[in-house]
């Protein structure tokens, strides 16, 4: 039987197209028996730079900016009925 000194792991090698899917969620309890969950979810490649960093962050501002008005407006249609 091979000991772990003589057992070798294979070289890692990274593909240029690479990438890490990362994602959290978050319910809150509003209460009433009713609740809210949030998820977050990214794709970055590996070793992303700053400026992708920084266009990542812009874009989840756009994104929660869009979300966040139409959950207006399918809570209003919900009320109407």
């Amino acid at each position: 039987m091979p000991t772990k000194s003589t057992l070798k792991k294979p070289a890692l090698e990274v593909r240029n197209d690479a990438s890490v899917y990362y994602e959290k969620s978050l319910t809150k309890n509003l209460g009433d028996y009713n609740s809210a969950k949030i998820t977050v979810g990214i794709t970055l490649p590996i070793n992303p730079t700053e400026e992708v960093l920084a266009s990542v962050k812009s874009t989840i501002e756009i994104a929660d900016n869009i979300v966040t008005e139409e959950l207006k407006v399918q809570v209003a249609d919900l009320d109407e009925k």
